[in-house]
Parts: structure tokens; sequence; C-alpha cells
């Protein structure tokens, strides 16, 4: 397993799995660069998600700490490398 599998593109073709670049636009439609060529084909945003809630573990203050600073610096790689980290 690659890091190209392990670390996805934010928004990919659907059709071939490339990177597509999206930019947003005020108030408009995003604008879509497909390297592929597919133009008007589906977009994909595969994204990793942190679940929380409550339940029966409570390891108190630390835990909720460490849980900021990991999607913190998860949000930060992200907007850095344009991959889904």
């Amino acid at each position: 397993m690659g890091l190209q599998d392990r670390f996805p593109p934010l928004y990919e073709c659907s059709v071939c799995g490339a990177a597509v670049k999206v930019s947003p636009v005020d108030g408009a439609e995003p604008v879509k660069k497909f390297k592929c060529g597919h133009d008007g084909a589906v977009i994909w945003a595969n994204r990793k998600a942190t679940l929380r809630g409550k339940g029966q573990l409570d390891a108190g203050v630390f835990q909720r700490t460490s849980l900021k600073i990991k999607l913190t610096v998860r949000q930060f790689l992200s907007a850095l490398t344009g991959r889904s980290i």
C-alpha cells in the first residue's frame, strides 16, 4: 500500500481516480479542473472522519485536548498537501 493509496486526493474523478482541482467561487458553482479530461464526471470527496460521542469511557480533559490537537494537525496537513490525511 503506497502513499497514493493511504492519502487520496481531496477531490478525485469518479471514472479514473485522478486528482481534480476544485476552487470555490463566491455565491456560484465551484470551478472544477479535471486533469484527466473527464469533464462533467462525478467528483468524489474522500474524507477521514473522527467521531466522538457520549459513552462509558471517560478519560477526562487530556483526551479532549489531544483530540483537538489531532484534528487541527490533520486539517492543516490536508490543506497543505491537498490530500485527505
